[in-house]
């Protein structure tokens, strides 16, 4: 299996664990994306604009737009 397919089944993956589980956008949001970056060594930005465009994504599936 190559890296995209198994980038694609983890989004996918991730993608049904929120849906399921939701996301908790409070206060502890960015500590919690803090610490989840520095886990898999990562830097905060690039975390918080994965996390942005992971929830509008789920907003869209979840939301679709209509088009009338």
């Amino acid at each position: 299996m190559d890296e995209k397919r198994k980038g694609e089944i983890a989004m996918l993956l991730l993608k049904d664990r929120l849906s399921e589980r939701g996301l908790r956008l409070g206060n502890s949001f960015k500590r919690e994306m803090g610490t989840a970056a520095k886990a898999i060594g990562i830097e905060l930005e690039e975390m918080m604009e994965f996390a942005e465009i992971l929830t509008r994504e789920l907003l869209e599936e979840t939301f679709p737009s209509s088009s009338k």
